[in-house]
């Protein structure tokens, strides 16, 4: 990513108060301080004619008033944004007339986020804002293609989401240990992230079946790797709606069993936000799951509401350090001691530390230097397809051990 989340002017436009604060306290999650929230499109167009023109506008769609539709026609006419996120709980179906709607006016459509609003799928849209993403189809490409559930449901059945594996490294040695595996649409016209369609994989309930289909894959790299007489694990993301399935720990049980494989080898990775959604469900299969032996990771520490309480519920393996402490963390001694404490209180729980988004050696050598145990990152390596990992791995060995010297505290 060329540019920084922390240089753009975003504005939320949100009714609804409580949502609001949500999409507002997950946007400075993720390092943007040039801020503007508004609670309708009057007072939206207010504030924007008299700022400069906001990178992003993130709109709901369902408000009184002058509602989202008619707030994308005069911020057209006007040109007053560069880009545009939908922000709805409506059915898919409208949102994708409301974003050809937007097109046709002109707009740059980045993508539709689902209520509540996700940081992660949040962070992917914002992504596609620099459009320099080279495991993406372009966003011109993403905004022709439109699918139904049929559509989605056939592309599950051929085979067509594949995992790319984001690589998980040692800090101080530089040993690969681990992969996130993250899930791309092998799209006729383009592969495509899953901020284009998770949203109505989840609204269909398909979410289930895909993820089912990307556990397979997972146990089966999994198992090619101990075939090797390797023990590298996998995370796979768990949206709340499978997490929220109490058969999940049996049927994950036993795809494990039937390979031969210890549990600990999957990591199942959650968002904090998730375990707000559907809580009881949540705890029930998080607790069955980690007595079943497998890893637990929680996603974005420190950007939601009950950090420390989901840390007391929930048996955790391992704690994820997000990006937005990340960056920029060797120039910022709020965000280094933040990182600091994260890596304190994950060893005192007997948690294992993952720092995500690093992007440069100056990083590394922070992480290495608060004793953080893994890191990834573009400095390590972009998520690829896992043919292409081999080679990525010589490459990486040949460049080790990276420079041990630490920077100035």
């Amino acid at each position: 990513m060329n540019g920084s989340f922390s240089d753009l002017s975003i504005l939320i436009v949100e009714d609804h108060d409580f949502q609001r604060m949500v999409a507002e306290q997950t946007v400075r999650g993720l390092g943007v301080s040039q801020l503007m929230v508004a609670a309708d499109g009057y007072q939206a167009l207010e504030k924007l004619e008299k700022s400069s023109l906001a990178d992003i506008v993130i709109c709901d769609l369902d408000m009184p008033g002058m509602d989202g539709i008619q707030f994308l026609g005069h911020l057209a006419d006007r040109n007053l944004a560069k880009a545009i996120i939908l922000a709805s709980a409506l059915e898919p179906s409208i949102i994708r007339t409301v974003e050809d709607l937007a097109v046709e006016h002109g707009l740059k459509v980045l993508g539709t986020l689902p209520k509540p609003i996700s940081l992660e799928r949040l962070r992917e849209l914002m992504e596609l804002y620099f459009g320099d993403e080279p495991d993406v189809a372009s966003r011109q490409e993403v905004q022709t293609i439109h699918f139904n559930e049929t559509e989605l449901e056939e592309a599950i059945d051929n085979n067509e989401f594949e995992l790319y594996h984001q690589p998980k490294v040692m800090v101080h040695s530089g040993r690969l240990i681990a992969t996130e595996a993250l899930c791309r649409w092998n799209h006729p016209q383009g592969l495509i992230s899953p901020a284009h369609f998770i949203p109505l994989m989840e609204s269909t309930g398909l979410i289930t079946k895909l993820t089912y289909k990307l556990f397979d894959q997972a146990i089966e790299q999994i198992k090619h790797w101990q075939n090797e007489g390797r023990a590298i694990s996998v995370a796979v993301n768990l949206s709340v709606i499978v997490l929220s399935d109490t058969s999940l720990p049996d049927q994950l049980f036993e795809k494990i069993r039937a390979n031969g494989l210890a549990p600990e080898l999957l990591t199942l990775e959650i968002t904090e936000s998730s375990l707000i959604q559907n809580a009881a469900k949540a705890l029930e299969s998080l607790a069955r799951l980690k007595m079943k032996g497998f890893s637990l990771s929680i996603d974005d520490f420190g950007t939601g509401y009950s950090s420390m309480q989901q840390l007391n519920r929930i048996p955790f393996s391992e704690l994820k350090i997000d990006r937005s402490f990340v960056q920029g963390a060797c120039s910022d001694n709020t965000r280094k001691a933040i990182i600091e404490a994260n890596i304190g209180l994950a060893h005192t729980l007997k948690m294992n530390t993952v720092a995500e988004g690093v992007e440069s050696i100056e990083e590394w050598q922070l992480l290495n230097h608060l004793n953080c145990d893994m890191a990834q990152g573009y400095f390590i390596a972009r998520p690829m397809p896992v043919e292409e990992l081999k080679e990525w791995e010589r490459n990486w060995i040949s460049q080790l051990p990276i420079t041990p010297s630490k920077p100035t505290l």
